[in-house]
């Protein structure tokens, strides 16, 4: 019983259809090009680029006519893909590494899409996973898919870098901060001040 519930809760599955329409899946003023996918005039490339990956985007959505109880925020986790697998015998899916922690958000994905082929229909059944447990996210995602690529996710409601960010990189945060703390109060020779470095990047 507990492994079926560990295996369940450690597991989820995202059919992306390239028939469904999605745009109530993502923020209001959100284009979806050939090669990118821009949120208010954001790129998510360009934000992946300049914050890396993992990064976060909390961005208002259309209220919902049906559900009008529903988060009106959605959270677009950029994050890259540092492996692949090819399938082995009868196993037909493709297994793909990515650089975030999937454990926050498969409670909250609606959608996944690789950013440089958004609007790509030739998908194949893929696993997402990362090198610091046996999470997976099971996803239909285009064929094309390679290391290096940027994929987003779509969540509801509202996440944080620190809950999507693998555990290593959030301890050298936690380090590179209290580092930041103990220079700042050598300078004032009294109480810090609240930390305001720029956002650490890996």
């Amino acid at each position: 019983m507990t492994v079926l519930h560990t295996v369940l809760h450690s597991t989820a599955f995202v059919w992306n259809d390239p028939r469904r329409d999605v745009r109530q899946l993502w923020p209001t003023d959100t284009v979806i090009g050939a090669q990118d996918i821009v949120v208010a005039g954001r790129s998510l490339t360009d934000l992946a680029r300049e914050r890396h990956t993992p990064c976060v985007l909390i961005a208002p959505v259309a209220a919902s006519a049906t559900h009008p109880e529903a988060d009106a925020h959605v959270t677009l986790v950029v994050a890259r893909i540092t492996a692949r697998e090819e399938p082995l015998g009868w196993h037909r899916e493709v297994s793909a590494t990515v650089d975030c922690d999937l454990r926050a958000i498969i409670p909250l994905v609606t959608h996944v899409e690789l950013l440089s082929t958004p609007r790509a229909r030739d998908l194949v059944q893929t696993v997402l996973r990362t090198d610091e447990d046996d999470t997976r996210l099971h996803a239909r995602l285009p064929k094309v898919l390679s290391p290096g690529d940027l994929i987003v996710f779509a969540c509801t409601g509202a996440l944080a870098l620190s809950q999507v960010a693998p555990r290593t990189r959030t301890a050298a945060v936690a380090v590179v901060d209290a580092v930041a703390v103990a220079e700042d109060v050598e300078e004032t020779g009294g109480v810090c001040r609240k930390y305001r470095g720029e956002p650490f990047a890996d």
